[in-house]
């Protein structure tokens, strides 16, 4: 399971495989792509691409080899196993399936089953040198060759052809001399077929075509007997066949179900719930499918927006579940948990939640269902790094969920990384055409950035959600209309530094009228729209503000966002949300503070609300507050937390504590597992700090690792730009530099110093 390491390919490089791979994922193009991803440490993406192989090439070994490897550099041995039992299954007598599984057995103490699986792959080819070398390897002695055949021992003298046996000697005859040979068995038929019964001494005049008849008692019990066991039979008959169909109904209510519930949209909770009530007609005891109901019901109560009614009837159903003594039901343990998080017990959810896994985990198993439960709730109260473990590891139990991948792309949309966030909306996309939440969470994602790049794609993803048949849930397009009044405020900010060609290509891409007086009508209609379907929605108030920021009302847009904290206080990202808003007033740093604190106050020490808060501090230039926030954040230990690293290896470098800064800052660019831009930022906020300790050669190192990490962020080039510029030999470098970024951010915040740098 050890081949030669593979060559680390650039960030150009590996974005040609991941294009061939985009472009036809049923094609052998997931090799390459996995094995770079595998080389680079990217295990959870190799793992991805390899199912992805598995998936598209059943009917060969080599992509659940490849996957083997993957696990097995991980150390999960156990999957790894499984993985290489699968490519057996496939290919029998592959010999490098067959040595991998040797040694996964060998080095994971299966000193037996690793010997006779080598010995197997020797038998297929004693001359394979690769084989021979793996017997060296784990210290096992290569079979030594058979001896020669014994020559056959010499044929008995044969009988002289024509000749009879003897007859036996009257010794050999059964009962001694004198005896006389017995009768053979008589023989008779019933239905045909030959029944033995023993001979019976021979009567004279007996005639052997006579059978003697019955008495008639015996005639009339016989008549009876035959009757009885026949309506018997037809009864276990006729029982058998109607439960045989009953049941044959019932697990196909129960499938139509599942695989609804697996679509992930307002239409198919409502198919399941429907096959669910149809599996409850056939057998009102089945606690699988109150189960699905209770899920379903409080999903569409939770996040559709479907009324109490909902709610009622998906506690009806766990109470059904837990009547029936099952305790054991996913279904009802994930509802109960969404059910209490959707109340504002998030908490008390995750408490209930962690131990259930906890013990799946102590018998080997793992709920993928349980973990994206945990992962949502996590995520709601603003443990965003514990959340990314969780649907990481629901992610691994089930590659091609979309819900998963979904989940994944509003973490990482949070988290700041905004191409995991779109690569992840894209998986679910991938499994799911026109996912709703996913559109819904992609337009968001390109909404959240200034840049004007992103505002087609928004569009395109909300005119899907706003047109499709079946419709959304009343929820999801009251979100998609106020994200659309975001849009057209985005637009309308981005055309005024735009030419006219360009501002006229943007409105038609984005459907967004380049009148001023238009723009406005249009964001108003699609507000008012939002605001009718579902107002009591906090997430709407949450998008009016971001908008009446952009258009320069930030007062108006904090109180829209104080709406969302009191509608909802229990969410962590409104909190974050407002302290931003905040931030942008001259005097709003202290309100701000107030904010979080009241939050932490509320909600407990989220390690979300606990950076945020190190950050408000930081714009005030309390450091010694800042730092104290970020360690706390650090506290727990068991989780990584990048974020708080990162931030707490700035502020030590503002304190000029350098050692300390790099150490952080080190720790967070190993810490941010595949999140490009993250890296990027933490690497170039470790070159700055090697720039000011006096390092010129780790300084350009880490410069140089950050782009190599994201070629696309514009901030790296400018502080390297700015590095290189300060020495004269370096300056058509700096100059260069200076300009990738005015190409990348022309109207950033390091804008006018990059110009004079360019120039």
């Amino acid at each position: 399971m050890s081949p030669p390491p593979a060559k680390t390919l650039s960030p150009q490089e590996l974005a040609k495989l991941e294009s061939a791979f985009n472009s036809d994922p049923g094609s052998d193009a997931y090799r390459p792509l996995a094995e770079a991803y595998l080389a680079a440490g990217r295990f959870m993406e190799a793992m991805v691409v390899c199912k992805k192989g598995v998936k598209a090439h059943p009917g060969r070994p080599d992509p659940r080899l490849l996957l083997a490897r993957v696990y097995a550099e991980q150390g999960k041995d156990k999957k790894a196993l499984e993985e290489l039992q699968g490519a057996l299954g496939v290919a029998p007598t592959d010999r490098a399936v067959l040595r991998a599984l040797a040694g996964v057995q060998l080095r994971s103490g299966d000193a037996a089953g690793g010997k006779a699986t080598l010995l197997k792959v020797w038998e297929i080819d004693p001359k394979d040198p690769e084989t021979a070398a793996l017997f060296t390897q784990w210290k096992v002695e290569l079979p030594k060759p058979p001896p020669p055949p014994e020559p056959p021992p010499a044929p008995a003298p044969a009988t002289s052809p024509g000749l009879r046996a003897a007859p036996p000697r009257l010794s050999e005859v059964p009962g001694g001399p004198g005896a006389m040979p017995q009768a053979p068995a008589r023989s008779r038929s019933v239905n045909g077929i030959p029944v033995q019964r023993p001979a019976a001494p021979r009567l004279e005049h007996e005639d052997d075509d006579v059978t003697p008849l019955p008495k008639k008692g015996h005639a009339t019990r016989f008549v009876f007997t035959a009757v009885a066991a026949v309506a018997i039979i037809g009864g276990w008959y006729g029982w058998g066949q109607w439960k045989a169909a009953r049941d044959i109904k019932l697990k196909k209510s129960l499938k139509e179900a599942s695989e609804q519930l697996r679509h992930d949209s307002f239409a198919s909770y409502k198919k399941a719930t429907d096959a669910a009530a149809a599996a409850l007609d056939i057998d009102p005891n089945s606690a699988l499918a109150h189960g699905y109901l209770a899920y379903a019901y409080a999903i569409r109560w939770g996040e559709h927006g479907d009324g109490d009614e909902a709610r009622r009837l998906s506690e009806e159903q766990l109470a059904s579940v837990r009547r029936l003594g099952d305790q054991d039901s996913r279904f009802a343990d994930a509802a109960e948990a969404l059910l209490a998080s959707y109340a504002g017990k998030g908490t008390q959810a995750l408490g209930t939640l962690e131990s259930k896994i906890k013990a799946l985990d102590e018998k080997g198993q793992t709920s993928a269902f349980l973990n994206l439960t945990q992962g949502i709730i996590q995520m709601s109260v603003g443990d965003l790094e514990r959340a990314r473990e969780s649907l990481e590891k629901a992610q691994q139990a089930a590659p091609s969920d979309p819900r998963v991948y979904s989940a994944l792309g509003t973490l990482y949309r949070r988290l700041g990384d905004p191409r995991a966030a779109d690569q992840s909306y894209g998986f679910a996309l991938r499994y799911e055409r026109d996912h709703p939440e996913s559109l819904l969470g992609r337009a968001l994602l390109a909404l959240d950035s200034d840049s004007a790049g992103g505002m087609p794609t928004a569009a395109v993803s909300l005119k899907k959600l706003l047109d499709a048949d079946p419709p959304p849930s009343p929820r999801q397009l009251a979100v998609a209309h106020l994200a659309r009044a975001l849009l057209v405020a985005r637009v309308q900010v981005a055309m005024s530094g735009l030419s006219p060609a360009d501002a006229k290509k943007l409105a038609e891409a984005t459907g967004v009228p380049q009148d001023r007086a238009a723009a406005a009508a249009l964001a108003t209609k699609e507000d008012e729209e939002g605001f009718a379907l579902d107002r009591n929605n906090p997430e709407l108030h949450l998008l009016r503000g971001k908008r009446l920021l952009v258009e320069g009302q930030p007062d108006a847009a904090i109180r829209e966002m104080r709406e969302a904290v009191k509608a909802d206080p229990s969410r962590a990202q409104a909190y974050v949300d407002l302290a931003r808003a905040l931030m942008q007033k001259p005097e709003g740093a202290r309100d701000a503070q107030e904010a979080l604190t009241t939050a932490i106050r509320t909600m407990g020490e989220s390690p979300r609300l606990m950076v945020m808060l190190g950050q408000v501090y930081f714009r005030q230039g309390r450091l010694d507050e800042a730092a104290a926030q970020y360690t706390k954040a650090l506290a727990d230990g068991k989780t990584k937390n990048p974020e708080a690293r990162l931030q707490l290896g700035v502020v030590y470098r503002e304190k000029k504590d350098y050692p300390r800064a790099v150490e952080q800052l080190t720790r967070a660019s190993q810490e941010f597992i595949g999140q490009s831009s993250r890296i990027a930022e933490s690497l170039t906020e470790l070159g700055r700090t090697y720039e000011l300790q006096g390092d010129r050669t780790r300084a350009d190192e880490a410069f140089r690792r950050a782009l190599d990490a994201d070629p696309t962020d514009a901030d790296t080039y400018f502080f390297y730009a700015r590095f290189l510029g300060a020495d004269r030999r370096s300056r058509e470098k700096a100059r260069l530099a200076a300009a990738k970024y005015l190409e990348l951010d022309p109207r950033g915040e390091h804008a006018a110093e990059a110009q004079a740098l360019a120039r």
